[in-house]
């Protein structure tokens, strides 16, 4: 006889009248097939998801009631579970019991009929098939405990993971943003030197060439001409990459006024007409914003974002004209920047929609100066040009009226940078 290889998984029997249970434990146990005698259905009910292996039941030991609680058992099985039950019958013709028990067989389940009197042949294979069966479905359960245990595992080191990125990820916009910091400041340093250090060199070199053209004459005089125009168009350069890398605009008269400027000056140098329409959610009769001039930083970053913009529509799109469009709500700022050119790679802008690279540094720059304000900035492309969207929410106190501004902006006149309280100057020499 083939014999079960150990294990706990019991054959519970369920045969009330008769010798049937101690017929039937006798020769599974002698197979070496575990056996336990049961006293009643409420027993097999509780061993169903217990670990037994199977049970053999006489039909006389089932009544409706019975099958209904046998039926709710197994429909409460999980889902890698299908508990057998093997059901004797009686023999020869059909009993209420026998139809009974065919009409039963949908609810109990996985249910197998053996008709009495039964061969120790048959009840031993019938049982051994029904073990087998039910070890696999062990195996079933065994693996998917493993495989939660390991999603688990999985998630627990994801979750470890992502926190530790979000922490690294912090740290370096941070460390982005001191940078960033950094550069501004030393670009107000530059700016500065070269207007009152190079700048003023030049301008005591005018000077002179002015004095020795009133003193000279005969052929040294072109020569001195030219020396004149060579200085006047160094000056000029010196002045518009001071203005360039800070405008003095910004700090006095804030971003509309700069970026205007900015504009125009652009649209000059590189051929590109550009077409502006900056409006405000306040503006009065002419034009101009009632409201209170945008903190510092945010008027900083959505200069250099204009900045960046255009110089990108210059170098890389060969459109032939651009858009400026500003608007100021209550509670937020936003800039657009439009050409009409080739557009970005559908790669390009996958990438740096999913991680901000790929597209060069300046584009990340201003998506990390957004984000350092609590912004959004957006790169919409297609071969009909690109859009460039940037938004910075605006605090309350942005809104508060003008007057209560300037007093606070003259009242920290005394705090602030150098390069700020020398801007005047510089303004009335941007006029020049």
């Amino acid at each position: 006889m083939p014999r079960l290889p150990n294990t706990d998984c019991r054959v519970h029997v369920l045969a009330p009248f008769g010798k049937d249970a101690i017929l039937v434990s006798e020769v599974l146990e002698h197979s070496g097939i575990p056996v336990e005698v049961v006293e009643t259905a409420a027993d097999i009910a509780r061993c169903v998801n217990s670990g037994a292996g199977a049970a053999v039941v006489a039909e006389e030991a089932l009544s409706e009631e019975i099958i209904e609680l046998l039926g709710s058992s197994v429909a409460a099985q999980p889902a890698w579970s299908d508990f057998p039950i093997i059901v004797l019958t009686s023999g020869g013709a059909s009993t209420p019991s026998t139809e009974m028990m065919v009409r039963s067989r949908a609810p109990m389940g996985n249910i197998t009929l053996i008709e009495r009197p039964v061969r120790p042949a048959t009840l031993i294979s019938s049982v051994l098939t029904a073990v087998r069966s039910r070890l696999r479905q062990f195996e079933i359960r065994d693996h998917l405990e493993e495989r939660k245990h390991a999603e688990e595992e999985l998630r627990r080191a994801h979750d470890e993971l992502e926190s530790l990125v979000e922490k690294r990820t912090l740290a370096l916009r941070r460390l982005s943003a001191r940078l960033m910091r950094v550069q501004d400041e030393e670009r107000r340093r530059i700016a500065r030197d070269l207007h009152d250090g190079l700048g003023q060199w030049l301008a005591a070199a005018q000077i002179n060439v002015d004095v020795a053209l009133s003193r000279t004459s005969g052929s040294v005089t072109p020569i001195l001409q030219e020396t004149r125009g060579i200085i006047d168009h160094a000056v000029s350069s010196i002045r518009t990459m001071s203005y360039l890398l800070h405008p003095p605009l910004l700090d006095e008269a804030g971003f509309d006024s700069a970026a205007r400027w900015f504009v125009e000056g652009f649209a000059k140098r590189s051929g590109i007409p550009i077409k502006t329409d900056f409006s405000h959610f306040d503006s009065g009769t002419d034009g101009k914003s009632k409201t209170a001039r945008m903190p510092d930083g945010v008027e900083l970053a959505l200069f250099r974002a204009l900045q960046e913009a255009l110089t990108n529509v210059h170098r890389h799109s060969a459109s032939p004209q651009a858009e400026v469009r500003f608007t100021r709500f209550p509670d937020r700022a936003v800039l657009e920047i439009q050409d009409f050119g080739r557009g970005l790679p559908q790669e390009v802008l996958d990438r740096f929609e999913h991680t901000g690279t790929g597209s060069g540094v300046g584009l990340a720059g201003i998506r990390e100066r957004m984000k350092e304000l609590a912004g959004d900035f957006t790169v919409l492309s297609d071969s009909k040009g690109t859009t460039l969207r940037a938004m910075v929410p605006l605090p309350a106190e942005a809104s508060k009226p003008p007057a209560l501004e300037v007093i606070a902006r003259n009242g920290s006149q005394a705090q602030r940078s150098p390069e700020r309280q020398q801007a005047p100057m510089v303004t009335k020499a941007a006029g020049d």
